[in-house]
């Protein structure tokens, strides 16, 4: 007689070293990569975020164009190396919605602009900010992946909570 072995369920998959691991190199990834970027060219990013017409003020998007890229690259190192994993994934997620929100209120208005998402575009054409928000909707679901499964085992936070008990 065989024995039959039960699949998995969905959210002992998602908790899986496997799947958070790829979470975390993935969103940790892009964060580096986005942060470093637009942290080489401040103007460009503040140029982009006013694009946006949300009337901030000036010295809010110099703050922004300034503060945001190492923000982006502090929690996307946290993610690859899975240090601070759950504090980093909420930051990281808490930007994903408010980047979703700008992208969706431009979207809606029609606006015809470059994202910013990844730093100026080179030849400046605007981006489709429809396809813009539905993948920042697809990041923001694994940074929420992130904040409520374990680290997994494959992170620093893993091996520090090894070290603490042994």
């Amino acid at each position: 007689m065989k024995s039959y072995k039960r699949p998995r369920s969905v959210k002992s998959l998602l908790a899986g070293s496997y799947v958070t691991l790829a979470s975390r190199l993935l969103l940790g990834g892009l964060f580096l990569y986005a942060g470093t970027v637009k942290a080489l060219d401040p103007g460009a990013l503040a140029a982009s975020i006013r694009t946006y017409e949300l009337n901030l003020p000036e010295w809010f998007v110099t703050l922004a164009a300034h503060a945001l890229p190492w923000l982006e690259v502090l929690f996307g190192f946290y993610l690859l190396v899975g240090l601070f994993t759950r504090f980093a994934a909420a930051a990281v997620s808490g930007m994903m919605a408010i980047f979703i929100l700008a992208l969706l209120q431009g979207a809606i208005r029609g606006l015809e602009i470059d994202c910013g998402c990844f730093g100026a575009t080179a030849d400046g054409e605007p981006s489709n900010l429809w396809l813009s928000f539905l993948r920042d909707v697809g990041l923001l679901a694994l940074g929420l992946h992130l904040v409520y499964a374990s680290a997994g085992r494959f992170s620093l936070d893993a091996l520090l909570s090894r070290l603490r008990t042994s």
